[in-house]
């Protein structure tokens, strides 16, 4: 390799290197609004869990959606990004969810896919889509794109066409360390409430709280399941970068180790030509 061809690799690697950077920075920059984000949606899910638990257990019979069932057909919701460039955040998310669905017949699972990446790997794997179209998940995470839906998982599930609803996603734990998360919504399986503890006067009967509240615990739920895979996805992308970064800051010393033994390689050629031209 010439000098010059190994000065256009190091320009390139170098012009690699800062957007690398700049990636990286964004994504650290997005990490503390997700975690407010996150933590805002986990706190309002608690206070819906607390209504439904104390509404459920008050009535005489237990209602539908708080009934547990056998499962045998189940939604299952994997909440994917619109993005690549974040390390093995999909690969590990398709992988556990390929291994989940593995045993099962298509015919007794379907699956609502939020994010670009996942509708592509669905249509690949020939997986059951529910949603025809891609619900993208974008940065400003909102119930908007996906509120539709929350009510048509409510109704497939009163009407017991499906028996379980299932969220898979990545869980944030840390900076470094992401995993794949599942927890079923639906049926909502509550603790009994402490009543020292509950102070609610309902209007109406608990079946009606119920059902009043239940869509928009459904779209809570997908909201902070949203927000920690949203959250994951940032700190992923913000290691894969770095790592990104650094071997790209490697491969331009060892392109200046090599741009400089070439070059004095190439005045060592020119002086000995000098030398013999004198002798001559």
């Amino acid at each position: 390799m010439g000098l010059k061809d190994i000065k256009l690799r190091m320009n390139a690697v170098k012009k690699t290197s800062s957007i690398t950077q700049a990636m990286h920075n964004i994504a650290l920059s997005k990490i503390k609004k997700a975690t407010e984000l996150e933590n805002h949606a986990k706190a309002f899910v608690e206070k819906i869990e607390d209504i439904l638990a104390y509404a459920g257990h008050t009535m005489d019979e237990t209602h539908h959606m708080m009934k547990p069932s056998a499962g045998e057909k189940k939604l299952y919701v994997l909440i994917t990004s619109d993005r690549g460039l974040c390390g093995s955040y999909h690969n590990n998310l398709f992988k556990a969810f390929l291994e989940e669905v593995k045993s099962l017949s298509k015919e007794s699972y379907q699956v609502v896919v939020l994010g670009k990446k996942g509708f592509y790997f669905a249509q690949k794997n020939k997986l059951p889509l529910v949603n025809q179209e891609i619900i993208y998940n974008r940065d400003d995470v909102t119930t908007m794109s996906f509120r539709q839906y929350a009510t048509v998982i409510k109704d497939v599930f009163m009407s017991k066409v499906i028996d379980e609803v299932i969220l898979m996603h990545s869980h944030y734990i840390n900076t470094a360390t992401q995993e794949v998360h599942k927890e079923m919504i639906l049926p909502v399986v509550l603790d009994k409430p402490d009543p020292s503890k509950i102070d609610y006067i309902y209007d109406i009967p608990a079946e009606e709280v119920i059902d009043q509240t239940m869509e928009i615990y459904i779209e809570s739920r997908i909201f902070t399941a949203l927000a920690d895979a949203k959250l994951s996805e940032h700190a992923s992308r913000m290691v894969a970068m770095k790592n990104a970064t650094d071997n790209a800051n490697d491969i331009v010393d060892r392109l200046h180790t090599m741009y400089h033994r070439a070059r004095q390689q190439e005045i060592t050629s020119e002086l000995i030509d000098v030398v013999n031209g004198s002798n001559v």
